[in-house]
């Protein structure tokens, strides 16, 4: 028994032979010479012209000699054995052979890169030493005086010994209490049956604060209303997290 019960098939499988092909049968062939006028523009500024195209007819028997050409070229091709990795060569390249490339490519780099320096040679003179220290010197005592003469500038400013600091600081009064002045005694209290319409008055005609309102004139939805609408939009759009 076979495996999953089928019978081996012991008969050949005969192939059905190929349809011969008819050149003249050939899609978009041309069977006679075309020839047609057409107008050509060739931008917009451009006055329109005709000009003559045509195209050339193929001759079936080139059709048909091509075909054969190419089903003997398949037909060769199909018989030829199976090429693996093996049938190519595989040798490496010799160790000898590379370092004479090596040695090439660096002679033809030293030549180069020397025909290089060559034609980017610049004369660049030499300074002249002569004098660069007094040079020197002069800048470093120029900035040592300017130094010394910003930190001798008084900016009219003066100085105050601390003796004289002392002096002022002891000849300062006392801090005056406002409660012993006489102007102070004369002041009245004011009590607290004059001050009952005091905070009334205050808020009634000095506050010019407005009041908040709590009624912001948007009308109320019945819940009824809210629950019909977010039921429709669950339908049509559902839960998207």
């Amino acid at each position: 028994m076979a495996l999953f019960g089928h019978k081996k098939r012991t008969e050949d499988v005969k192939t059905a032979p190929k349809p011969a092909v008819n050149p003249d049968d050939i899609w978009n062939t041309p069977s006679e010479r075309k020839k047609d006028t057409v107008v050509i523009k060739e931008s917009k500024y451009d006055e329109p012209a005709p000009e003559a195209v045509s195209v050339d007819s193929i001759d079936p028997e080139t059709i048909r000699k091509k075909m054969e050409l190419l089903e003997k070229e398949l037909e060769e091709q199909k018989n030829k054995p199976v090429m693996t990795y093996s049938d190519f060569d595989t040798d490496p390249v010799a160790q000898s052979e590379v370092d004479i490339a090596q040695d090439k490519f660096e002679e033809k780099y030293e030549e180069e890169h020397k025909r290089y320096l060559e034609s980017h040679v610049q004369d660049i003179a030499s300074a002249n030493s002569e004098g660069v220290d007094e040079k020197i010197t002069e800048m470093v005592d120029e900035t040592e005086r300017r130094a010394q003469a910003v930190k001798a500038k008084n900016y009219g400013i003066e100085q105050v010994d601390q003796e004289e600091v002392s002096k002022g600081l002891a000849q300062l009064n006392d801090p005056k209490d406002v409660t012993k002045d006489e102007n102070f005694k004369n002041i009245e209290s004011v009590s607290d049956k004059d001050m009952e319409g005091a905070a009334e008055y205050i808020r009634t005609q000095l506050d010019t604060r407005e009041e908040v309102v709590e009624d912001d004139e948007i009308e109320s939805v019945p819940e009824d209303y809210v629950e019909k609408k977010t039921q429709e939009f669950m339908e049509q759009y559902g839960d998207r997290k």
